[in-house]
């Protein structure tokens, strides 16, 4: 019963976020000892390689920002400086109140920054908190190990792998204190955030039944039926529960070089195999999958074997053009503009930058990230 009235509940608050019109939130701050100019807001499903609006801080560490939306949804707000060094910490938060007042610290300091004015953020900050109190020194204690096994090359022993093992036994049980705590109770648009985010990271770790995710996007999907989410989520869904071998690839349309439209089950059905190269190009482990694949390319393409590139994580079509120009990849490269045709959500694809995946001409998945000798074992086995 106390379930059925938190979800109730849950429900009479936020329905307002279904509603579709205009909207406008005043995002003022604070930034205190960091020398940062710009913060980049953007939305939790976005990337800030191709997306955002940049908010200038003064000298005295003060930035305001009036923004404007059509639908409650998560948003972040990243030091523009961060990625420059490799690693950034996303501040969340939603705009469900019309002032957010911030206070943000160096990223060594994250854990003392406050929101004040939104709702649901609280609701979020407060599900984080047990997190860490539930979790944190058992990851940082792993996580630890494995940073010394790795500074002394030992990724390939027994100990980093039982390490690896532990720490991803961790993420598990945090998925699912999650998904508990954070999308079975908060029929609101925090819990749709998180269960975005859970059918995300579900590639790697596909502990939740999927029965119980479809049952969940069926409830938040009916309960937000306006909200872009729906969209999103469904793509992940189909992601999901489609994107392995023995499923079945998803065919989109998108631009090539020169700005003609090209149907990808056109170019699927004239080969034997295919190879869908999904990349971006501040992915280095992409680019070294697509060099390893050359060789094997110029070997075997004119026996039934093809490469159709395409490139994301860009914002115009001048990174598009750059990008295939320096890397020159014998085989068609294919546009994804601002995630214009949400291959990447269509795909289940995090923002890690990219997949691959090997098709026959019916449409079948026969291996996702094939190395080379697997590739040419499939080929010659066709």
């Amino acid at each position: 019963m106390r379930q059925v009235a938190i979800i109730i509940l849950s429900i009479l608050i936020f329905t307002n976020c279904n509603d579709d019109k205009g909207k406008t939130c005043y995002l003022t701050g604070k930034v205190i000892n960091r020398d940062s100019k710009t913060l980049i807001l953007l939305k939790q499903t976005e990337d800030f390689r191709y997306s955002g609006i940049e908010i200038p801080i003064d000298s005295l560490g003060r930035f305001n920002y009036m923004m404007n939306f059509q639908f409650i949804e998560e948003y972040k707000l990243i030091f523009k400086d961060e990625p420059r060094k490799g690693t950034w910490n996303p501040i969340l938060f939603f705009p469900d109140n019309d002032k957010i007042e911030f206070t943000l610290y160096p990223m060594d300091e994250a854990d003392s920054n406050k929101i004040k004015g939104s709702e649901l953020s609280l609701k979020e900050n407060a599900i984080n908190q047990k997190l860490m109190d539930k979790y944190y020194d058992r990851y940082v204690f792993w996580e630890q190990k494995m940073d010394s096994l790795m500074s002394i090359n030992e990724t390939n022993s027994i100990c980093y792998n039982t390490v690896s093992d532990s720490l991803k036994a961790i993420g598990q049980e945090i998925t699912l204190f999650e998904f508990q705590c954070a999308v079975k109770e908060q029929v609101n648009i925090y819990g749709f955030s998180k269960l975005l985010k859970i059918l995300r990271i579900q590639n790697d770790r596909r502990n939740i039944a999927i029965d119980s995710l479809k049952k969940y996007c069926d409830i938040f999907q009916k309960q937000f039926p306006n909200h872009p989410y729906k969209e999103l989520s469904k793509y992940r869904l189909d992601g999901l529960t489609n994107m392995k071998v023995g499923g079945n690839y998803v065919d989109f349309t998108a631009k090539d070089s020169i700005g003609n439209s090209v149907i990808l089950s056109n170019l699927i059905t004239k080969n034997k195999l295919t190879l869908i190269d999904l990349w971006s190009p501040w992915c280095g482990p992409c680019i070294r999958g697509s060099q390893k694949n050359v060789p094997i390319y110029e070997e075997f393409q004119d026996s039934g074997f093809a490469i159709i590139g395409v490139v994301g994580g860009i914002k115009n079509q001048e990174q598009f053009l750059n990008a295939i120009k320096k890397h020159d990849y014998p085989w068609i490269q294919l546009s994804e503009i601002n995630d214009e045709n949400k291959i990447w959500e269509k795909y289940n694809i995090s923002y890690s930058g990219g997949s691959k995946f090997l098709v026959d001409n019916t449409g079948e998945i026969i291996a996702i990230n094939p190395e080379p000798e697997e590739i040419k074992k499939l080929i010659m086995k066709q």
